[in-house]
């Protein structure tokens, strides 16, 4: 794992090139380029909004700044997650002319995300402004929580991209997970909507804490909760070792899965 760590730190100004790649090829040929970083969930947050608080009636206090808060969190893991999955594949000419360490790949499409997101932050803040919804001193814990949605898309990101290289659907079937948690965690709604006796199973699912952990400082301003911080905490460790231990153990193998 050290010889891993220090090839990464050899190869920063490689790493710094991906990542500027990636950004302008996401957006070459196109008109409004990074606006699409806000426009799309801006678009979408416009619906939602529209519909869970005008047609079902949620009755949500500064429900616009509830939905942003959930949805820029859920965005940085699972926009991150999809599009970092095929880091590896669609690098495979790449890989097999030169040695390049490999985790680069998806590292570097995982940094390449959180541009984006870190925009999208920027925008929601800005709409806290526009809305008069108070700044507090415990958006200072933000950047924090960011590192940790951070580490898990990366650890998530580096185990998915080991099994698309040898199963192609897995991309497929992340997205279908994904869409499925996003109504099974309480973004576009709280859990005291439940009775009392359901909402302990969403503590069974561990977006929830990475989502609370950003709403708080947000839309609360409030610090989050220590046994949120603390979930966050383990799920993140385990992710992100679980992940860079399956990568590494089968990044010597890729080449032979690469078609």
């Amino acid at each position: 794992m050290k010889k891993q760590f220090s090839e990464i730190i050899q190869y920063k100004g490689l790493l710094r090139n991906l990542v500027a790649n990636e950004l302008k090829l996401r957006y070459r040929n196109s008109v409004l380029g990074f606006l699409w970083t806000i426009l799309n969930p801006l678009f979408f947050l416009l619906i939602l909004a529209l519909v869970f608080s005008q047609i079902m009636k949620f009755q949500i206090e500064n429900y616009h700044i509830f939905i942003l808060s959930g949805l820029t969190a859920w965005l940085m893991i699972q926009q991150t997650v999809v599009v970092a999955t095929a880091s590896i594949v669609n690098n495979q000419d790449l890989i097999k002319k030169v040695y390049i360490p490999k985790i680069l790949f998806p590292l570097s499409s995982v940094l390449a995300r959180y541009v984006d997101h870190l925009i999208l932050t920027g925008v929601l803040i800005g709409f806290m402004i526009a809305f008069h919804v108070p700044l507090t001193w415990n958006l200072l814990f933000l950047p924090v929580v960011i590192f940790f949605h951070f580490l898990f898309s990366l650890g998530f990101s580096l185990i998915a991209a080991v099994f698309y290289i040898k199963v192609r659907d897995v991309q497929h079937i992340i997205a279908i997970i994904f869409q499925a948690f996003f109504y099974l965690t309480p973004i576009i709604y709280t859990v005291n909507i439940f009775p009392q006796q359901y909402q302990k199973f969403f503590l069974l699912n561990p977006f929830y804490y990475f989502i609370h952990s950003f709403r708080f400082p947000v839309y609360y301003a409030q610090f989050p909760p220590w046994w949120i911080l603390l979930r966050v905490l383990v799920i993140t460790v385990f992710t992100l070792g679980a992940g860079m231990f399956i990568f590494f153990k089968n990044e010597k193998y890729f080449v032979f899965h690469l078609s």
